[in-house]
């Protein structure tokens, strides 16, 4: 699983945005040109330390550096409320789709 999130350059203060969430490296983020196709490498995002981000932590990184054009000095290491039942319901999926014949009817 994966979630992108895109600011273009005309939304930002200099420079486009995009961040990047993989279920298993957590956030990283890279840099954007004129358009989303011109972008630096992709590096991890130091300022959120759990792969499951609290969603206010992630917008607060977002918005200073959408605001600002660099990323915040400080923390934000708070882990989401539901990461516990997010990855329950991941390893059941796939424990179910893995049996033969398995069909995922959804978390229990």
């Amino acid at each position: 699983m994966y979630i992108v999130l895109v600011w273009d350059i005309s939304r930002t203060a200099g420079t486009g945005l995009r961040l990047n969430w993989e279920e298993d490296t957590g956030w990283s983020y890279a840099l954007l040109g004129v358009g989303p196709s011109i972008a630096t490498p992709t590096q991890p995002l130091s300022a959120l330390h759990r792969v499951f981000a609290a969603p206010d932590d992630v917008a607060a990184v977002a918005e200073h550096f959408v605001r600002n054009g660099r990323m915040p000095c400080g923390e934000f290491g708070a882990e989401w409320e539901q990461a516990a039942a997010v990855r329950a319901t991941i390893d059941r999926f796939r424990v179910v789709v893995s049996e033969p014949g398995g069909l995922w009817t959804g978390p229990e």
